[in-house]
């Protein structure tokens, strides 16, 4: 019999579901927006999905042998229980036994940046980097942590929310309610809130010309704009990349990683203008020791590194 994983990447704008065998591949994959408001439509829409993506590519229930599901945190381990996500706005969903009474067997829930650091770590460019970091800048910030080999959840389940570092005390509010985290100055949220700001007082016009009609700019608008030489443009990515080297600093003094590799929507469409004066500032900001055999990149698994991270999680029996 035929042997696949079900795998679920829940985000707060999007869900992505993928279908592999047990190889390690992604067969097959389905996009859907993220509903708002109950959350109890937000698991309708990952089960009704699932059953659709299941049918496209002909696989049966039967052949289903694993089902892992990625969610933002914070998240409760080992119970599953999703608490006062500011992404997501949840309060607090037990979704791991929510989405294994929907689908009448047993489901991993995990944080989805413990899901891209495995996904990384068994599939990835760098993958059995022992001391690996992962983080995501999307529409939030969050990471994920392998130390010694093995994720590290820390006390039930909350390591990982690099995001809600303060980097600018006083700073902007953060959705978690403290001022001046680094999701607050640089997530995808971050940028396109600083951008409405810029256009509402009558600048940034260069931006707005590379904005679509009816739409309000966002991180890709300004990767344009700075690439055609607008210094607007070009001065806010630079204070992107500073508040996130600061923060890739920080814990790069505080773990040692040999690799920090970043994914998510907003730094792989800005690779080409973050990623180096992220690397400088961080070579040149922390302990030589700890700079030694740095990597920081960019994952090459792409949007999908969270399902692979699904299937490892099922395919290596790790979660």
């Amino acid at each position: 019999m035929r042997e696949f994983v079900l795998a679920v990447d829940l985000g707060a704008t999007k869900i992505l579901l993928g279908i592999g065998p047990k190889d390690g591949t992604i067969l097959s994959k389905k996009r859907l927006l993220t509903p708002s408001g109950d959350p109890a439509q937000v698991l309708d829409a990952i089960v009704n999905g699932a059953s659709q993506l299941m049918q496209d590519c002909g696989v049966s229930d039967k052949e289903i042998t694993g089902i892992a599901v990625a969610t933002p945190g914070p998240l409760a381990y080992p119970e599953g229980i999703v608490r006062d996500s500011p992404n997501l706005n949840w309060k607090r969903v037990e979704l791991k036994k929510e989405l294994s009474q929907r689908w009448g067997r047993p489901v991993i829930v995990e944080k989805d940046t413990n899901m891209a650091v495995l996904g990384e770590y068994y599939y990835g460019h760098y993958a059995k980097s022992n001391h690996l970091l992962y983080i995501t800048v999307s529409t939030g910030i969050g990471g994920g942590i392998v130390a010694n080999g093995q994720l590290y959840r820390g006390n039930i389940g909350g390591a990982g929310e690099v995001g809600h570092m303060v980097i600018d005390p006083g700073g902007r509010k953060c959705g978690c309610g403290r001022q001046g985290c680094l999701e607050a100055l640089a997530s995808g949220s971050a940028i396109s809130q600083q951008l409405d700001e810029i256009i509402n007082q009558g600048q940034g016009l260069a931006i707005l010309a590379c904005t679509p009609p009816g739409q309000k700019p966002s991180a890709r608008e300004l990767g344009i704009a700075a690439r055609e030489g607008d210094r607007e443009a070009s001065l806010l990515i630079a204070k992107i990349a500073e508040y996130l080297g600061i923060g890739v600093a920080n814990l790069v003094n505080i773990f040692s990683p040999g690799a920090v590799i970043f994914g998510g929507g907003v730094i792989l469409g800005l690779k080409d203008l973050l990623l180096k004066p992220v690397r400088d500032y961080v070579y040149k900001n922390v302990f030589a020791l700890n700079r030694e055999e740095l990597v920081i990149d960019c994952t090459e698994l792409g949007n999908d590194i969270v399902l692979y991270g699904c299937l490892a999680a099922v395919n290596k029996n790790y979660v």
